[in-house]
């Protein structure tokens, strides 16, 4: 009777063992990193059974798309969905591809990305579609794609055009001016770029953009060199154009070294935190941009419904976006607003 009863008690104990190993086991931490740069996110319990809402920048690690994270992380709480931000650290189409396929293999509800190159990630829309996600695009649109709709940050051709105005405005609408890009595939800057020229044409023949220069992932580097070759090259230049956030720096800096600050007028898209320095430094006098927080916030909001089967109003009222949210059904376009034009008196209203 005591053999039987010892067997029994030790069978107890080491089923009792085996099911705390298996619950140790269940519960991790934390998740790993997602793709080639991300944060790490902390499960919970439910979090099998939320919404997951994707976004890929077109790179991390700037305070642009670092505001657009904290505004999707804010929206993932308030909404109570999952938000997976994850990008590569240098701007580049085929991670962006990489990324697109990761996700898709994890089974992500919906998927927003800013395009760098459409012709690459234009498949990878139709591939994620087929598996039964969401695809859209923010911040950077390929209308030549099937996704859904574009959250768009502003009109582009009212960005394009009130940079062309404000510098024009700079220069006594006269002279020669230079444009130093990011990639020269990325959708959203040749877009831009295009309604500068138009702008320039129609509305300012005095002025003379004389190049168009590009960047590898936007490198602030190669953006100071080609800005110091522009300057060499046109020794006249009255303005230059940083189009991508990233190439603000290089090309605020080559003027600086080159002691042109306030001959030579620089402005571009670039966030407060960005070009604070250079304001602050004469260097600058205005940035176009856009609330990239509020962006980021959006960008998850409008994931949550598409994912939910709801459709959007013709102006939406969006508890963490400051104005109201415009819905362009025709073109297929969620719009956040008007540009901001950054200056010596908001530069520090911003926290991005």
């Amino acid at each position: 009777m005591k053999n039987k009863w010892k067997k029994m008690m030790a069978a107890l104990l080491a089923a009792a063992m085996a099911a705390s190993l298996l619950a140790g086991c269940g519960s991790s931490g934390k998740e790993e990193e997602k793709g080639t740069g991300t944060k790490s996110e902390e499960k919970t319990e439910s979090s099998g059974d939320k919404l997951k809402i994707a976004f890929i920048p077109q790179l991390i690690g700037i305070p642009y798309f670092t505001a657009m994270e904290d505004g999707g992380n804010k929206a993932a709480e308030d909404l109570g969905v999952e938000f997976l931000y994850t990008g590569a650290t240098q701007a580049n189409a085929a991670e962006q591809v990489k990324i697109m396929d990761s996700l898709i293999k994890q089974g992500v509800n919906a998927m927003s990305l800013s395009v760098l190159d459409s012709s690459s990630t234009n498949p990878y829309i139709e591939k994620a579609q087929e598996a039964g996600i969401h695809v859209y695009t923010s911040d950077s649109d390929a209308p030549d794609s099937t996704r859904e709709f574009y959250v768009a940050q502003a009109l582009d051709e009212d960005l394009g055009r009130t940079l062309m105005d404000r510098l024009a405005a700079q220069i006594g609408e006269k002279g020669q001016v230079g444009i130093v890009s990011g990639e020269s595939t990325a959708t959203n800057l040749n877009t831009w770029i295009s309604y500068m020229e138009e702008q320039q044409k129609n509305k300012y023949p005095d002025i003379e953009i004389v190049d168009i220069r590009y960047t590898q992932g936007g490198s602030s580097e190669q953006a100071l060199k080609q800005a110091q070759e522009l300057m060499t090259r046109y020794p006249d230049l009255k303005g230059l154009v940083a189009v991508a956030s990233s190439t603000i720096p290089g090309v605020a800096q080559a003027v600086q070294q080159e002691g042109k600050a306030g001959e030579v007028k620089v402005i571009g898209y670039g966030s407060p935190a960005t070009v604070k320095p250079f304001i602050d430094a004469g260097v600058m006098e205005e940035s176009i941009l856009w609330d990239a927080y509020e962006l980021g916030y959006l960008t998850v909001w409008a994931g949550k419904m598409v994912a939910e089967g709801k459709e959007f109003e013709e102006v939406n009222e969006i508890e963490g976006v400051s104005n109201p949210v415009k819905w362009d059904a025709e073109n297929k376009i969620l719009l956040l607003g008007e540009p901001l034009i950054i200056t010596k008196d908001n530069v520090d209203d911003f926290d991005f």
